[in-house]
């Protein structure tokens, strides 16, 4: 089966028709244990860059878990970043514990570059993002190094999908060479799951 890379307008309609699984509450989401997985890994101090945010699903989860710190999304897609920030809210209040609202991005992967005022600290997730892209490991390359990135990716063959990781070692080889893995999680079976790892990107621009 030969992979097809997605236009943004295609990617504005998959996303957010009626009946897409990206519209589906955080509750029936196919991608909810993956969400489970990825935010166990974060402490609700640290600040998020949530890269390919989509529909906000994940950023919903982190302030239901009481995550207080700055969480941004970034995506190319208008039309999921305008259903992102009407589904993932803060919630409203003068209380000091409430947490600033999440900030939205709107740029392609391929273009984005990360803030060069963000202090260290920061984690970056890149959940269902790395398979779709031409060129992945450059978005890795563009991580700053020394903060942690938790990524995720498939290990079955999809229409979008332009590489499938059949293994761990197969998601270890591919970068390697730019980040430390710190830990593996498989979500699903082996024969339709996803690779969920936390890693540091390494202090080199390779």
């Amino acid at each position: 089966m030969s992979a097809v890379a997605y236009d943004a307008a295609w990617y504005d309609w998959a996303m957010t028709e009626p009946d897409a699984p990206a519209m589906l509450p955080l509750e029936e989401s196919p991608w909810r244990t993956v969400y489970d997985e990825v935010a166990r890994m974060i402490d609700p101090h640290e600040e998020v860059v949530d890269l390919g945010c989509g529909t906000g699903r994940f950023v919903e989860l982190l302030y239901r878990r009481g995550h207080y710190a700055r969480v941004t999304g970034v995506d190319w897609s208008a039309a999921a970043l305008e259903e992102a920030a009407r589904y993932a809210t803060t919630r409203v209040g003068n209380n000091e514990d409430v947490p600033p609202e999440p900030q939205w991005q709107q740029v392609s992967l391929e273009e984005w570059r990360p803030d060069p005022l963000r202090s260290g600290g920061a984690v970056y997730t890149c959940m269902e993002v790395l398979e779709h892209l031409e060129d992945d490991r450059d978005l890795v390359r563009r991580v700053p190094p020394g903060h942690r990135l938790i990524l995720t990716v498939p290990n079955f063959d999809s229409e979008s999908h332009l590489r499938v990781f059949r293994s761990v070692s197969e998601v270890w080889k591919r970068y390697d060479r730019l980040v430390d893995f710190r830990r593996w999680v498989m979500v699903g079976s082996a024969r339709q799951g996803v690779h969920v790892c936390e890693t540091r990107r390494r202090d080199t621009s390779w």
